[in-house]
């Protein structure tokens, strides 16, 4: 519906006065005056689709945006018993990890549930719902689960690689504490075609392969080098403060590791 101009309108609606009433001042005022009223609605009416706008809603406009679009902002995902262990490097854990002095079981011997997570930021519901429209559409192709998965995780996100019924996903970045919060959740709006398993790297180094994009057992780590320092952290400098550092440091890429996020079960 488009927008109108209040004057043009409410002149429109004055004009249509039969020609014999039209020396009547005061009935003209009246017939402006509430033909006015009706262009106020009009306005507000087409005004309203600016405040749903996926790209600027904020607040309960972006939540009703949301349930439009089957994606609300409160899911349901596993509640992990905490678990003794290590956390692996470069993964986040998807379960509490804990010592042996904290109140934590063997994997596998306690029972998981289920929680409630909801997303109450709205510039993070904002990129997930972003990825939704994607879906929504059945855009399946890898350019579209790329600019999907990017406008999520930003420019160094991208598919890994792919075939055989998965694809691999790779954010390429450290993750925030509440990103990796709701991890679960990430797959369940990306567009994936129906049968394709997703897989996780969440490496941030370059992934051991051969062709272009592949790193190798020596890539480029530090091109600067690195500050030396004693085991106490102090670093070396010389008697002009300069801090002495290696020369560029080298290091083999990480293994490819395809990580289940379990997006609909524990």
């Amino acid at each position: 519906m488009p927008c109108i101009d209040e004057d043009v309108f409410v002149e429109a609606g004055a004009n249509r006065v039969l020609t014999q009433y039209r020396e009547s001042p005061k009935l003209l005022h009246v017939i402006r005056t509430y033909v006015r009223q009706i262009a106020n609605i009009h306005a507000a009416i087409c005004d309203m689709p600016a405040y749903f706008d996926l790209q600027s809603a904020v607040g309960d406009q972006l939540t009703l945006v949301g349930k439009r679009m089957g994606f609300p902002r409160c899911h349901c995902v596993c509640d992990a018993q905490p678990v003794f262990g290590f956390a692996c490097e470069n993964e986040p854990a998807l379960g509490a990890i804990v010592g042996f002095c904290q109140d934590g079981s063997w994997e596998g011997c306690g029972e998981d549930g289920v929680s409630e997570i909801c997303i109450n930021d709205d510039a993070m519901y904002r990129k997930l719902l972003i990825s939704r429209s994607y879906q929504m559409q059945a855009r399946y192709g890898i350019e579209d689960l790329t600019a999907a998965l990017q406008a999520i995780y930003g420019p160094t996100a991208t598919v890994l690689d792919y075939g055989h019924g998965r694809v691999v996903l790779a954010p390429f970045r450290e993750l925030s504490e509440d990103e990796t919060a709701i991890l679960q959740i990430i797959p369940r709006v990306l567009p994936i075609a129906p049968g394709v398993v997703t897989r996780w790297h969440f490496g941030t180094f370059k992934v051991f392969g051969f062709g272009e994009g592949w790193g190798s057992f020596c890539e480029d780590w530090l091109t600067d080098g690195a500050i030396l320092s004693t085991e106490n952290g102090e670093l070396f400098d010389t008697e002009n403060d300069d801090f002495i550092v290696t020369g560029p440091l080298t290091r083999g890429a990480d293994w490819m590791c395809e990580l289940d996020l379990k997006p609909y079960s524990c």
